[in-house]
C-alpha cells in the first residue's frame, strides 16, 4: 500500500499541510470487486445523503440485459454514473500495472457512456440506498461519468484518456472519492466539483484530484466576488440582509470551525428523509432534499449556529403567543434555490401559517423577480419537540412551478406576516 499523500499548501495566512489519508480498508469475506464498490457508495452515502445514492439495476437490452453502472448518484438535476474498477493481485510490474489501467479505464468510460445513453432512451425504476424506488428518466439529468480506481500501489504518471463521447467524464482513485466526500460533506457539492474539473479539460495523473481540488480552492479565495444579480437586488434591498460570499471549492474541509453546528443541516435532512411519506411523493421529497443540499458548504456552519440560537431563545420563551426567529437564503439565480428556515416556540396553527405562507411568498417573489418559475423554494420550521428524546420536531413547505396566486391573494398574505412581525410574541 502507497503511503498517504501529504500536501504543502501556500495560502496568504501562511503553509497549511493537508494529510489524505489512504482509501479505507475493504470488508472481509467479500469478493474484492463487489467490496470496493460497496465502499464506493457507503463513502457517498456517509458524507453525502444515502437517499442520493443508488444501487445498479439491471436494464433489458435485446435479448439480454445490461447493468446501469456501478451505481449512481441523483440529486437535483445532476447525476452521476459510477463505474468501479478494482485491481486484484497487483503486481510490482509498472508496464503490467499501467497495461491493466488503460484497459479498465477505456472500459469504465465507455460503459458510463452507455448507460447515460439507455437512461436518456428509456426510463428506469431505481432504488436509492435507503430501500426507496423512485421512476428516472435521464433526460432530466446533466450527466457525469465518474471511474473509481481501487488499486492498493496504483503506477505514478498514468494519464486517464479523455472522454470518449460528450459526457463529461473524470477518473479518480477511491481514495481521492472518499477525499472529496469527506471534506465538503455534500452530494451535491462533490457533483459540482466534479462536472467542474470535467468540464474544464485539464485532465490529471492518476491519484492528482487532491492537489486539482487545492488548486481550484486557492483559485476561487483569489477570484472577484460575484455581485448581487441585479434580478434580486431588490428583495435583497427589502430585507435586513448580510450578503455573502461563497467559494464553489472550499479550502477547509467542512465544518472545520464548529462541527456541531454544521451537522444541523445534515440531522435537518435526516429528519425530512426518515418522515414517512406515500411512495407516490418519494420525487418531491428527494427534490426537496437536493434544494437543502444545495445549500453552499461553507454557509451552513453559520446556519446551523443562528438555528441553534433562535432554539434556545424559543426554549426561553413564556409569554402569550407563538415566538418564530426565521432565516431567509436568497441565492443569485443558477447557483442554487430559495432556502427559508423558522423557528417557533411551539407548532400551532400561527406557526404552522407562517410556514406556508413565507414560503409561498419567498417563492413567488424570487421567480417573478428571474423570470423562471421551474424551481423548488423549500421551507423549514424547528420547534419543541412533542416526542421524549428528540431535541426538536421539523416541518417543512415545498413548492415548484407557478401556484397561480392572484396580485390580491399575494397582498393578503404579505400583510399576515407584517401584522404578525409587529405582535410582541414574533420575531424576525
Amino acid at each position: 500500500m502507497s503511503d498517504p499523500l501529504t500536501l504543502m499548501i501556500e495560502t496568504d495566512a501562511g503553509l497549511a499541510i493537508r494529510r489524505i489519508p489512504n482509501a479505507s480498508a475493504l470488508a472481509d469475506g467479500e469478493i474484492q470487486g463487489y467490496a470496493a464498490e460497496d465502499a464506493i457508495r457507503n463513502a457517498a452515502a456517509t458524507w453525502g445523503m444515502p437517499d442520493f445514492v443508488f444501487l445498479p439495476e439491471q436494464q433489458r437490452v435485446g435479448g439480454g440485459v445490461r447493468e446501469l453502472g456501478d451505481g449512481l448518484l441523483l440529486v437535483g438535476d445532476l447525476a452521476a454514473v459510477i463505474q468501479a474498477k478494482s485491481r486484484t493481485d497487483p503486481t510490482d510490474k509498472i508496464e503490467r500495472e499501467l497495461s491493466w489501467l488503460r484497459k479498465n479505464v477505456e472500459k469504465g468510460l465507455s460503459q458510463g457512456s452507455g448507460t447515460v445513453r439507455r437512461l436518456k432512451l428509456t426510463n428506469a425504476s431505481m432504488t436509492n440506498a435507503r430501500g426507496r424506488t423512485v421512476p428516472v428518466d435521464g433526460n432530466n439529468y446533466t450527466w457525469l461519468t465518474v471511474v473509481i480506481i481501487d488499486h492498493l500501489n496504483p503506477p505514478l504518471g498514468f494519464r486517464p484518456p479523455p472522454a470518449p463521447s460528450d459526457i463529461p467524464a473524470i477518473v479518480l482513485l477511491r481514495r481521492d472519492w472518499e477525499f472529496l466526500f469527506d471534506h465538503l460533506r455534500s452530494t451535491r457539492s462533490v457533483l459540482a466539483y466534479l462536472l467542474r474539473a470535467a468540464r474544464a479539460g485539464d485532465i490529471v495523473d492518476l491519484g492528482g484530484e487532491p492537489r486539482r481540488y487545492h488548486e481550484y480552492a486557492l483559485a476561487d479565495i483569489a477570484a472577484t466576488p460575484d455581485p448581487v444579480a441585479p434580478a434580486v437586488a431588490a428583495l435583497v434591498e427589502a430585507k435586513d440582509t448580510s450578503i455573502v460570499s461563497s467559494a464553489r471549492a472550499p479550502l477547509a474541509p467542512a465544518g472545520h470551525d464548529d462541527h456541531p453546528s454544521h451537522v444541523m443541516l445534515r440531522m435537518i435532512m435526516e429528519d425530512i428523509a426518515t418522515t414517512a411519506v406515500p411512495a407516490a411523493q418519494e420525487p418531491d421529497r428527494l427534490l426537496m432534499l437536493a434544494a437543502i443540499d444545495g445549500l453552499p458548504v461553507d454557509q451552513r456552519t453559520e446556519l446551523g449556529a443562528a438555528l441553534i440560537r433562535f432554539m434556545a431563545s424559543a426554549a426561553r420563551h413564556t409569554g402569550t403567543g407563538t415566538l418564530i426567529h426565521s432565516r431567509t437564503v436568497i441565492p443569485n439565480p443558477g447557483e442554487f434555490t430559495p432556502l427559508l428556515f423558522l423557528v417557533a416556540s411551539e407548532l400551532s396553527d400561527t406557526s404552522r401559517d407562517a410556514l406556508i405562507i413565507r414560503t409561498n411568498l419567498l417563492h413567488c417573489d424570487f421567480s417573478a423577480a428571474v423570470g423562471e418559475w421551474e424551481h423548488c423554494t423549500v421551507g423549514v420550521m424547528l420547534t419543541p419537540s412533542t416526542v421524549s428524546g428528540r431535541l426538536w420536531d421539523t416541518s417543512t413547505s415545498a413548492l415548484w412551478g407557478d401556484p397561480g396566486h392572484s396580485p390580491e391573494l399575494l397582498e393578503q398574505m404579505r400583510a399576515l406576516v407584517t401584522e404578525a412581525a409587529v405582535q410582541p410574541a414574533a420575531s424576525t
